[in-house]
């Protein structure tokens, strides 16, 4: 089995090292690394100094967009199956063979693992409560089922409405994984498409590509497994505005895809249901006077109604594109 595992980066050559050195010492050998880079000026030499330090192959992607540079990165192999970290991201040891162990079946087309702090420092512990990537020790298994919609689904999931964060309890396709740690067939690409780059910093401004393509393979009826062993530790230093600003992306770039996908009932029903939480929860802890807790959800409602404008916006130019006005002659 070929693997290839792809970073992307841009202008972050004081991170990039720490993660290729990680992948080096990955506990399985035979597997190429490839960095897409669309950094510029000095960084971009740098970077690519780095990357041949490390023996990575280099490919350079001067437009931005992540979810471009991961189908620029899908483009450059021919790997059957292909792993992506970030640059901010240290691999543990058996990080990619802790994934691989999963493709022995042929259904599954995907694999996330765990993705935990790095560093206790600044305003992490903040991060960890309002915005944390770790979804638990849980080995969990999604298949087309998940993405289904009935009774079933809405006893389960309406009490999470009054929840503070869901994390790995949130309903597919959301809680799967994270675009920091996921792995895939290359039969992905082939049969369902690349990364949508409407949702990967480009129409959409920020990226959930990630979780727009689970949800493809999902409902193809092909199965991702989360697997716990497989960990990266993600090197998280923010302050609290910078906490408040990720909760921001998080809403704006979830609203935008439940919105884009609000045909599906499931999908419309954990907008309208996400929509309802953010204005209980922002209320709740302006009256209990929790600030930090208040300033997070101000963020997260925020966000949620820009990315709802946004794709709203997004619909409609496309409309327009696809239907040009006619006028008579």
């Amino acid at each position: 089995m070929r693997v290839a595992v792809i970073v992307i980066t841009r202008n972050r050559s004081s991170y990039i090292g720490e993660t290729l050195e990680a992948l080096a010492r990955q506990d399985c050998p035979g597997f190429e690394v490839m960095v897409v880079d669309s950094s510029t000026d000095a960084e971009k030499e740098k970077t690519a100094a780095i990357a041949a330090q490390f023996n990575a192959k280099y490919v350079s992607e001067p437009r931005r967009g992540q979810a471009l540079a991961r189908n620029t990165g899908v483009a450059n192999t021919s790997a059957e199956v292909i792993a992506f970290t970030d640059d901010d991201c240290v691999p543990a040891r058996d990080w990619l063979s802790q994934s691989l162990k999963n493709f022995t079946d042929p259904d599954v087309w995907a694999c996330t693992g765990r993705v935990i702090q790095h560093h206790r420092e600044g305003a992490a512990n903040l991060f960890e409560e309002v915005a944390g990537q770790d979804l638990g020790v849980e080995r969990r298994t999604f298949a087309k089922a998940d993405t289904g919609f009935g009774l079933g689904f809405l006893l389960g999931n309406f009490a999470k409405i009054f929840a503070k964060h869901m994390k790995s309890g949130a309903p597919v396709p959301f809680g799967i994984g994270h675009g920091s740690n996921m792995i895939f067939r290359s039969d992905t690409f082939k049969k369902l498409g690349g990364f949508n780059q409407q949702f990967g910093n480009s129409a959409v401004k920020y990226a959930i590509e990630d979780t727009e393509l689970f949800y493809r393979i999902l409902k193809s009826g092909h199965t991702i497994v989360y697997e716990p062993t497989a960990v990266v530790r993600h090197k998280h230093k923010l302050t609290a505005d910078e906490v408040f600003k990720t909760r921001y992306i998080y809403s704006y770039t979830g609203a935008a895809l439940l919105w884009k996908h609000r045909k599906d009932a499931r999908m419309f029903f954990m907008f309208c249901g996400r929509l309802v939480q953010l204005l209980i929860k922002n209320a709740q802890y302006k009256i209990q006077h929790n600030q930090q807790l208040s300033q997070s959800f101000k963020s997260d409602l925020r966000g949620f109604l820009d990315g709802w404008a946004a794709c709203r916006k997004l619909i409609k130019d496309n409309s327009a594109v696809a239907k040009p006005e006619v006028t008579s002659q």
